[in-house]
């Protein structure tokens, strides 16, 4: 049976929680994480501890650790057929929808979730092909459970004794009223309106099924009255990941080799923890000696205790604090403009400052300098989802909470490298523009947070202002510029904004970044276009995309006027101009507005490239 899916998609789009349609009509959910422990204790059961390497799958990142409040972080077990050690490990999943129906004669039966092979039907020489619904009912809350059929079918009341539905999809029109569901007792009722908000409210409330967590989420429900939603299983807003990422930030000096630099990041606790158990640190050197590259004569161990112990008398200033998102922003975007030209780590940033030529005084305009970044490493960590909408209210503890039932110390993560080009606009000419910014952009951001407050309760203001919507719309007309220069697709490039308008943590930068290569990174194809003559030919074709969109003057007016897309959250941006994506940008193709770039037909002055 062919149930592949590439180790990065775990994380998202099909992270715990989330429905995978496999080939033969098979939907599957995937598991939460003590049954992924349960498959590493299993297999350690069958074969042996020897054949079974923990340490394989786990990756550190100190600073997300520090955020998330956990131990370490590990990757999706890769399959591997073979006797080798960490081989024959999957990734487990439960099967749901349970509602499943005949292809031949129509008939409906709820399956186990935990049943392996593919269903049947049990009808009386029928043994024809169970396949399951399309639909599914969740609540704001993150739950999810079967649509209520029976009581849809007999208008909110549950019938006693043996009844059996059927599943009848017309030949009609192909909307949701062509599709009836079948009683045995005679009843029968399309599900034409199933999908409008409220259609559940007179039949049942949400019963807080976590099925992702095996039969003891459905036993032992949490508690939860929200209103329920039917929505389509493959649809985008079933599972929202809560994806929480951070670049490598190296915690080594320049020089230091690449072989103490893992050696360090490796170990770094234990290695920290043998270094106070006595003075003369034997602990430590015996610890090292064992190291498989010191055995291997790639490192002296001379050598590597020199490194180590500076490392040790160091690392007490470099310690850098975490209690927030924008702390890992702040620390990623100073790192960035100060740049590190090192061939020895995982971080490679060398910043561009403009000449004096034509082209250099344009550019020195609007971007205070440009940062060729030609390795990166970036740490990607699923911490919960969300259902119906990307935020609902929940803080990012308790969306971790509902990962597993029982308290783990380590969530799933994922590591990926390639290269990308950073943005540092001027401060004071984005102070200057904002004195003449559009009002437009300041009507958007109060619909956004009017949006907030509505579908949040004690949601608080975030920081935003006509710049944020500025550098926004900015990185997703460079990406699909790149996309034409540079050969990546759309889809593989993505944007980091730094953005804070405290005077403290003061941030106007954007990082647009692929992380599509290998292990050793792209091919230097976006770094290249960070050039101070490339970019000011991207920059020129930015403002020409910025000034005409497709649907135009539609697409213009209808922005500044009443806003557009979700909510009306965007301003003078659609598909045809501004938007990306959705795995490229951070906002989900929100707060979005060219006016901030070329201003509006009646006041192009009110543009930053005016």
């Amino acid at each position: 049976m062919n149930r592949n899916i590439r180790l990065g998609q775990l994380l998202s789009p099909f992270g715990i929680g989330q429905l995978v349609n496999f080939p033969h009509d098979e939907t599957l959910m995937i598991c939460g994480l003590d049954s992924w422990e349960g498959v590493l204790d299993q297999r350690i059961q069958n074969v042996g501890p020897e054949y079974v390497d923990i340490t394989e799958f786990e990756i550190h990142e100190p600073r997300l650790e520090r955020l998330l409040n956990v131990d370490h972080f590990k990757k999706p077990f890769p399959f591997r057929d073979s006797n080798r050690v960490n081989s024959k490990l999957t990734i487990p999943a439960v099967r749901f929808p349970q509602w499943h129906y005949c292809i031949r004669c129509d008939v409906m039966r709820k399956i186990e979730l935990t049943r392996q092979e593919n269903p049947r039907c049990s009808e009386d020489k029928c043994k024809g092909r169970l396949i399951p619904v399309r639909f599914v009912a969740v609540c704001p809350q993150g739950h999810i459970q079967d649509v209520p059929f029976m009581e849809w079918v007999h208008q909110g009341e549950r019938p006693e004794g043996n009844h059996i539905l059927s599943f009848k999809a017309g030949k009609g029109s192909g909307d949701l009223s062509s599709i009836a569901i079948e009683c045995s007792c005679g009843e029968r009722r399309t599900l034409g309106g199933i999908m409008n908000v409220g259609a559940l409210d007179s039949i049942t409330t949400c019963e807080g099924h976590r099925p992702w967590l095996g039969p003891v989420g459905i036993s032992q429900p949490q508690n939860c009255e929200n209103p329920l939603r039917v929505l389509i299983r493959g649809g985008s807003n079933v599972h929202y990941a809560a994806i929480r990422s951070a670049l490598y930030l190296p915690n080594t000096g320049v020089t230091t080799p690449e072989v103490i630099v893992r050696i360090i990041e490796r170990s770094e606790a234990l290695i920290k923890q043998l270094s106070e158990v006595d003075n003369d640190l034997r602990s430590l050197r015996i610890f090292l000696q064992n190291q498989p590259e010191v055995n291997s004569g790639i490192i002296a161990l001379e050598d590597l205790v020199r490194h180590v112990t500076e490392y040790l008398a160091s690392a007490d200033e470099d310690v850098l604090e975490v209690t927030s998102e924008l702390d890992i922003r702040t620390q990623e975007y100073d790192y960035l403009n100060s740049g590190r030209d090192s061939e020895n780590s995982d971080f490679k940033a060398v910043v561009s400052q403009f000449s004096d030529t034509k082209m250099g005084e344009f550019l020195s305009q609007f971007f205070e300098h440009i940062v060729l970044i030609e390795k990166l490493r970036e740490t990607r960590v699923f911490a919960g989802f969300s259902r119906i909408n990307a935020e609902d209210g929940r803080s990012i503890f308790d969306k971790m909470t509902d990962l597993s039932r029982n308290d783990v110390n380590w969530l799933p993560a994922h590591v990926v490298y390639g290269e990308g080009i950073f943005i540092k606009f001027r401060d004071d000419k984005i102070d200057e523009w904002l004195k003449r910014a559009p009002n437009g952009i300041n009507e958007l951001i109060t619909r956004y947070h009017r949006e907030r407050l509505r579908r949040w309760d004690g949601y608080e203001e975030r920081d935003l202002s006509p710049a944020f919507v500025m550098i926004h719309t900015f990185a997703h007309l460079l990406i699909n510029r790149l996309c034409f220069n540079c050969g990546y697709g759309s889809s593989s490039l993505r944007e980091r904004i730094y953005f804070s308008s405290n005077d403290q943590t003061r941030m106007n930068g954007v990082l647009i970044y692929t992380s599509s290569g290998d292990s050793e990174g792209s091919m230097g194809g976006l770094v290249r276009q960070g050039r101070e003559s490339n970019f000011y030919d991207l920059l020129k074709e930015i403002i020409e995309d910025a000034r005409w969109c497709s649907a135009d003057p539609v697409c213009m007016d209808v922005g500044i006027s009443n806003g557009q897309g979700p909510d009306s959250l965007n301003g003078a941006a659609c598909h045809n101009c501004a938007i990306v994506p959705e795995t490229s940008c951070e906002e989900f193709n929100r707060l979005l507005d060219r006016s901030s770039l070329i201003g509006t037909y009646g006041a192009p002055e009110q543009g930053f490239f005016n």
